[in-house]
């Protein structure tokens, strides 16, 4: 996730947001990350943010 900060949608600016948020679970799979939005209170947005990163990533 962090390595996607340069795209100009809503994964970079998720991104850009993790990178720095000290507990952002930085080892964690797209489960640990919407949990972790959870309990930061997260708009709809970041969720669906999360959703299309991982669908990138599961489309390699």
């Amino acid at each position: 996730m962090l390595l996607q900060r340069d795209r100009e949608d809503g994964v970079g600016r998720l991104a850009k947001a993790a990178q720095s948020d000290r507990s952002f679970p930085r080892e964690g799979d797209a489960n640990a990350v919407r949990a972790h939005l959870n309990r930061m209170q997260a708009d709809g947005d970041s969720f669906e943010a999360v959703d299309d990163a991982e669908t990138d990533w599961l489309s390699y």
